[in-house]
């Protein structure tokens, strides 16, 4: 592998907005590593199966993209569950507990054993929240609290990890067409009422996302500690 290639974890790139980022990175010559409980579609991509909740997993997954690509110089965390959308006084704590490892504890479990191994080399990370971390949501009390969380660890890491030489940003994300947001439209989520409080009128695609996230993670060389909403213009909105 050529050290002078980029290399980039992309977590949760086997499908949805991480598989795209896997596309526009590889187009944009970058070295990839798929870490997630599936195998990447795209064979240019290396991929190691790892629960990025499992401590041990990571770094060992970790260790192998270093051993394969070389010094790991990004991540993109777009992994991620659905959440139960129900009540609270109805909410299993068992699937909230789950849903926050997953998303919290996922994420930053990734991002510092990376940032651990730099050696000295300069990185970038960009994390996924949500137009949910924005304001109050019914039946949302485990999703949208934890993409909330998402846009702080975004600022508290940018702070620690500036002086190492990490910019550390987030996009939020509207509605985007995924195989998650597929699966809530079939058990009869109102996507026409989405589309109409939007005001470009339309659901994102995965591809949008990405070319933002790989704004963020190349080209926007003085930013660090943001949260972008890419979302057609929903938080401008309000309530």
């Amino acid at each position: 592998m050529d050290r002078a290639v980029p290399h980039t974890i992309v977590t949760g790139g086997a499908s949805g907005i991480g598989a795209a980022v896997v596309d526009e990175l590889l187009a944009r010559g970058h070295a990839v590593t798929v870490f997630d409980l599936d195998e990447s579609p795209d064979r240019r991509a290396a991929t190691e199966r790892v629960d990025l909740t499992d401590e041990t997993a990571v770094a060992a997954a970790v260790g192998a993209a270093l051993a394969r690509g070389g010094v790991v110089t990004g991540v993109v965390a777009c992994h991620g569950i659905r959440g139960a959308y129900v009540p609270a006084l109805e909410m299993p704590l068992a699937l909230m507990r789950r849903l926050y490892d997953v998303h919290v504890v996922g994420t930053v479990s990734v991002c510092r054993e990376v940032v651990r191994r730099l050696g000295g080399a300069s990185a970038s990370i960009v994390l996924i929240s949500s137009t949910t971390a924005y304001g109050g949501w019914a039946n949302q009390i485990d999703y949208g609290p934890a993409k909330a969380a998402i846009r702080q660890v975004t600022e508290n890491l940018a702070i620690e990890w500036a002086p190492l030489g990490v910019r550390v940003n987030a996009i939020a994300p509207a509605h985007t067409r995924t195989p998650m947001l597929e699966q809530l439209i079939a058990g009869g989520y109102d996507i026409e009422a989405v589309e109409r409080r939007t005001p470009l009128g339309r659901l994102a695609m995965p591809a949008e996302m990405a070319s933002t996230i790989c704004y963020l993670l190349d080209a926007a060389t003085f930013v660090t500690g943001q949260c972008l909403a890419v979302d057609g213009g929903w938080t401008a909105v309000g309530k």
